[in-house]
């Protein structure tokens, strides 16, 4: 683009801080600067100004890679204020070999435009240059370093990731955003700012924000569905999305409904929304949740929620649900799981969770459940935590997975001979490791979390063998409402918080075996989707159509209508929903996923 950045002005955090308190590199940029420059390239943004409809960015030349991509990305309808512009963010490099008219570099701006029409674009091996604004890939799989190449050109040293929003640093070889790769919030303040202003962008760049030509309704005459956006606060994109995933579960909704107690005001709040949502004679495209938002606040347990505090969507889950009737959440989430420890030795089997609390108090009951609270210290809460039960956390990546490759190996091996290169580059791309593997079922993921593994340090309190026990978590009884968590944000690689990418298999339907004999089916009924990573992104909500008209309490213009038979998706991102394809839907990263029995 060719727009340096200088040096931060008067004000800028990056200007405030120390210089010694952080990496000396950061202060060779500029909020003010980096904003003008991404909001022009992306966005077009001229004097101050972004184009309200679809366009080209001025500095996009006719007839250059560039604008190709732009030419075939997808199409557009409306004027929107948060209108996803039409540039797609790629390589500059990659499309410009041989000035865009060789072979492999129409192939590269091809597969790009196909891509960008459903969404499916992951940019893990895309970053921008800080200071001057170059896109430029790294993939040592593949062998492109062209991130070095415009390093070692213009000296430039300071990157951000383009998917993940991490930054990088090159000379110091360091990660400097954000903490959880960095191991400090030391720089936080210095580009929190600058991280934001880049998400603004990226989400118009991306699909996070579109005006569709099937839009929900707000219940107009002669509409038989019924579909709202929920406005966001700032950042509480978890809040929106996991407000339409709850209020798109039938048996929930049909639940609550008439339910009303005084000290649930969690419950309270989310009967009027979801009574609100599914009333034909509302006529408003979108719902303001802040009373609802309110009573979360104030009677959360796990998370802290604000309007300006990204949260975790599980843990909004698990808030909401300790605020309804606990019976009714059990009832209708409930998990019930028994975990065994079995003697291969004596083929002895014990309750797990039984024998912990007897190693505790050898005095205790044999049934504790009905007394577990006389061993709370301090007077009893008003209303207990629930069990996590109510939701499974799924492992995304197995102990198998984790075992390095040959490649990996190899690199271990030969770590002296390695250059400075070659370990910054394998840090650089440490996010892209797990979404390399080839993509996982849901049904493996559940066979996993009742897998049986050996416990090594356990001795049989039967036959005093130590290390031939085995402990299984085994299903009791399976809910009405499936709650799935896929655990994409966990220590993975290297001791750091990593987002996994790795793309997972989500059923339509899915069926398991009933503890008490025979089969259970279960239909999806709604996901939450992340799309970004550690550094920022967003979440958004995807469920089939047909769910969206079932919910509904105009269910017999549905029937008229033939809804229930749409193969179809609804998307849900804050205010902005739509129709969208399974191709869109399958590209995603899923992270909470709701189930109903059939």
């Amino acid at each position: 683009m060719g727009t340096g950045l200088s040096s931060s002005s008067k004000g800028d955090p990056v200007d405030t801080m120390r210089r010694n308190d952080i990496c000396p590199h950061v202060h060779t940029l500029s909020k003010t600067q980096f904003r003008k420059m991404v909001r022009r390239k992306f966005l077009g943004e001229v004097n101050g100004s972004i184009p309200k409809s679809a366009s080209i960015p001025p500095e996009v030349k006719e007839n250059s890679p560039a604008h190709v991509i732009a030419n075939a990305a997808a199409p557009f309808t409306g004027k929107d204020d948060l209108l996803r512009t039409q540039t797609i963010l790629h390589c500059e490099a990659c499309a410009g070999v041989g000035e865009g008219k060789a072979k492999e570099a129409k192939e590269y701006v091809a597969d790009l435009a196909k891509k960008s029409k459903i969404g499916a674009i992951c940019n893990l091996e895309l970053w921008l240059c800080m200071h001057c604004g170059k896109m430029a890939c790294l993939d040592s799989t593949k062998g492109k370093k062209h991130v070095f190449d415009h390093y070692k050109e213009t000296g430039h040293s300071v990157w951000i990731q383009c998917h993940d929003s991490h930054i990088f640093c090159i000379p110091c070889q360091k990660f400097l955003y954000p903490r959880e790769l960095s191991g400090s919030s030391a720089y936080e303040r210095a580009l929190d700012d600058i991280v934001y202003q880049w998400l603004l962008t990226l989400g118009r760049v991306r699909v996070w924000w579109r005006v569709l030509d099937k839009n929900g309704t707000g219940g107009s005459e002669g509409d038989s569905k019924i579909v709202r956006g929920i406005e966001n606060f700032g950042n509480t994109c978890f809040f929106t999305s996991t407000c339409q995933a709850l209020t798109h579960c039938p048996t929930l909704v049909s639940k609550i409904s008439s339910l009303y107690d005084p000290d649930r005001p969690i419950q309270t709040e989310l009967t009027k929304l979801m009574n609100v949502y599914w009333d034909s004679k509302w006529k408003n495209n979108y719902i303001n949740p802040r009373p609802f938002f309110r009573a979360v606040q104030r009677n959360a347990l796990f998370g802290q929620y604000g309007d300006h505090t990204m949260e975790d969507a599980n843990s909004l889950i698990v808030d909401i649900l300790n605020g309804l009737e606990p019976k009714m959440v059990n009832e209708t989430f409930g998990v019930g799981l028994c975990s065994l420890i079995t003697c291969r030795q004596c083929q002895g089997s014990r309750d797990a969770g039984k024998d912990a609390l007897k190693t505790f108090d050898k005095d205790f009951p044999e049934k504790p459940t009905s007394l577990i609270t006389s061993y709370a210290v301090g007077p009893p809460p008003k209303h207990t935590a629930l069990p996590m039960e109510t939701v499974l956390s799924l492992a995304i990546c197995s102990d198998s997975d984790m075992t390095p490759t040959n490649s990996e190996t190899e690199v271990k091996e030969n770590k002296k001979a390695d250059g400075a290169e070659d370990r910054v580059i394998r840090k650089m791309t440490i996010h892209m490791k797990d979404a390399q593997r080839p993509s996982v079922k849901l049904e493996e993921l559940i066979q996993r979390y009742f897998v049986e593994e050996s416990i090594p340090d356990y001795r049989c309190p039967t036959c005093k063998t130590k290390g031939g026990c085995h402990k299984q978590v085994k299903p009791k009884r399976l809910p009405p409402v499936l709650l799935l968590q896929l655990k994409r944000f966990a220590p993975i690689a290297m001791g750091v918080q990593i987002k996994c990418h790795r793309k997972v298999d989500i059923p339509k339907t899915l069926t398991l075996d009933n503890p008490s004999g025979g089969k259970i089916r279960y239909t999806l009924s709604s996901m939450i989707v992340h799309d970004g990573g550690m550094g920022g992104g967003h979440n958004m909500c995807y469920t089939p159509v047909e769910k969206s008209y079932r919910a509904s309490k105009t269910a017999k213009e549905d029937e008229k209508t033939g809804a229930e038979g749409d193969d179809g998706w609804i998307w849900f991102s804050d205010r902005h929903i739509g129709a969208v394809s399974h191709d869109e839907v399958k590209a995603s990263e899923p992270y909470i996923v709701i189930f109903e029995q059939a």
